[in-house]
């Protein structure tokens, strides 16, 4: 019996054309690459995802695993480092990476666990790139997090992985040279020269008139609202510092390093042997240089508040961090910065940040954490001033990494695939002459090779589209109605600002906890939102020529209140409300 060739990734190298070709997943489909394969010496092998009660439970069992692995390195990096810091200081400053690290093994792991398990009686073979083990250890989690969505890094963790004998994985394996073809390196890099040179100066000007109690971090108030705040307790705001260059590169004796948590599984006994070759430089050779420039950053050097909106971790900023709440009982207060919080089932980042802040301030929604405020949408939001006479039908399409990483109710490769179909035979449902006319696809600026655009492109004779580079807010406010695809940011957003919307969401695809689909039932009623693409598409075919009547009714409008209460209020006295946060806990009143 002739073997198959299993591929895991979109590296044409890693491809042989003349071979039955299996693919992973849908992750290793571009337009460019597969618009002239022959349909018929190929498959795509299904996503062990589809099976959304199967996300839930392996999201539960991983940060299960994150625990145990977590406290066995707060021991091993304390002895290290020759210190003795707390849990909370080495979550805030490792935390993200690792169960990052350990999703996305997780998820790679189930891939090969499924295609095996099903494809045991057939016989494979599969090319795999020489590359060597230390090539990915990244020099801090900003590279990290750039990494893991490149082919070669995933291509590199999918090979470790067919090679890991305790995994049972039957398939002939056939080794070439690598070379870096994609140039993974580069891929997406941020330069920040103009925060860099901001900071400086703020620093050197602060130091003559402040005690700098309170630092103000990319808080999403915005520029007026922020240094109003800031000014009010004699400070002024501090954004990202960008990518760092690391003083030190990866020691081999990293490599001695025993990690002693229990295993359980196959999969546990892999990640304790592999997972030093991909701890960033930062948390270990390089730790001691990044602690001397934190100490000199031009940030306050014992705040008794930390004030952030953006609390993704980058490696300055969290150590900034962490040191300051370990060694002065710094509170931080971190602002919702999206729309999934609150709504998701679960999310990994908001699992993080209401774990490490002392109170997280919401867009409105309340849970059973007294940590939580419900404070209102942080942006600068507002109604809009409505045009009657706007032409537009705006259709706002998300993006997302062909790589699944970070979990949330959403996570899935094949998700996204089926989210763009969906849409399209949304629009193929509309009328026509809205299609033609009306109609305004605006896509992501960000994009990661799904060529979304294509795939409308070829589905309609003549489409409009926007590509992610005009201003949202003038598109938004030269709309007629907005369609917005996904429960996320956009909606809440545009619900906030009274610009007529209607939303469509595949909840079955996206899992959303039981109060945001009880109060999404408030917007069915009144048609805003449709959870199938027939019904949201039938509703503004139906309406289209009466749009502001319906939004503008009594019926609409209270239902879009009633929901903005809870999950997008608009809060008019913002930075009032900051200041009194801030001085409770002066008062100890929080």
């Amino acid at each position: 019996m002739s073997e198959k060739l299993l591929i895991t990734t979109s590296l044409k190298k890693s491809w042989d054309e003349k071979k039955e070709m299996v693919f992973l997943g849908q992750w290793c489909q571009k337009f460019s690459n597969f618009k002239d394969l022959d349909k018929s010496k190929y498959e795509i092998f299904h996503y062990h995802w589809n099976d959304r009660k199967k996300l839930l439970e392996d999201y539960n069992y991983i940060n299960k695993v994150y625990k145990k692995i977590l406290l066995n390195f707060k021991s091993i990096l304390n002895e290290y480092h020759s210190v003795n810091y707390s849990e909370r200081y080495w979550t805030i400053i490792i935390g993200p990476w690792l169960i990052t690290f350990l999703q996305v093994a997780f998820e790679r792991y189930s891939n090969l666990n499924l295609f095996f398990k099903e494809k045991k009686n057939e016989n494979y073979e599969t090319i795999i790139l020489k590359i060597k083990k230390d090539e990915f250890i990244s020099k801090n989690y900003e590279e990290f997090t750039r990494y893991i969505q490149t082919d070669t890094w995933n291509h590199h963790l999918y090979s470790l992985m067919l090679e890991y004998s305790e995994f049972n994985f039957n398939i002939k394996k056939e080794y070439i040279e690598f070379t870096d073809n994609e140039n993974y390196k580069n891929f997406r890099k941020s330069k920040s020269l103009k925060n860099k040179i901001y900071n400086y100066l703020v620093g050197s000007f602060e130091k003559f008139f402040s005690k700098q109690d309170i630092l103000i971090s990319e808080s999403y108030l915005g520029p007026k609202d922020e240094f109003n705040l800031a000014l009010n307790y004699l400070s002024l705001p501090r954004y990202s510092l960008g990518d760092l260059n690391n003083s030190n590169e990866f020691n081999d004796s990293r490599f001695d390093i025993k990690l002693n948590f229990n295993t359980e599984n196959f999969f546990e006994n892999f990640v304790k042997k592999n997972i030093l070759s991909f701890m960033p430089i930062s948390f270990l050779e390089d730790f001691n240089s990044i602690g001397i420039k934190t100490k000199k950053m031009k940030w306050a050097k014992k705040p008794k508040i930390i004030f952030t909106s953006h609390f993704m971790p980058k490696t300055l900023q969290s150590r900034y961090t962490a040191d300051c709440i370990e060694k002065n009982d710094t509170k931080l207060i971190v602002g919702q910065h999206g729309g999934v919080y609150g709504q998701y089932l679960f999310s990994t980042m908001e699992d993080f940040e209401l774990n490490v802040c002392d109170k997280f301030l919401s867009w409105g929604w309340k849970n059973n954490s007294n940590k939580v405020i419900p404070f209102g949408v942080i942006k600068n939001i507002k109604e809009a001033n409505y045009n009657p006479n706007n032409k537009n039908l705006l259709m706002i399409l998300r993006s997302q990494t062909r790589y699944t990483h970070r979990l949330n109710s959403y996570s899935g490769s094949s998700q996204i695939k089926s989210y763009y179909e969906e849409n399209v035979k949304l629009c193929k449902r509309l009328n026509q002459k809205i299609v033609e006319n009306d109609l305004l696809l605006r896509f992501h600026s960000r994009k990661f090779g799904w060529d979304e655009e294509k795939l409308f492109q070829r589905n309609f004779d003549k489409v409009n589209i926007d590509m992610g580079y005009e201003k949202i807010a003038n598109l938004l406010y030269s709309a007629k109605l907005v369609l917005q695809t996904y429960i996320g940011t956009g909606y809440l957003e545009t619900l906030a600002s009274n610009i007529p919307t209607i939303v469509y969401a595949n909840i079955d695809e996206c899992l959303l906890n039981e109060e945001t689909i009880n109060n999404l039932n408030i917007l069915k009623e009144a048609n805003i939102y449709h959870d199938n693409y027939n019904s949201a598409a039938d509703f503004i075919n139906q309406n289209w020529d009466k749009i502001s009547s319906w939004w503008f009714s009594d019926l609409t409008q209270s239902a879009r209140k009633s929901f903005c209460l809870k999950y997008s209020k608009i809060n008019l006295n913002k930075v009032d409300d900051l200041k009194k946060i801030f001085n409770s806990f002066n008062n100890n009143q929080v």
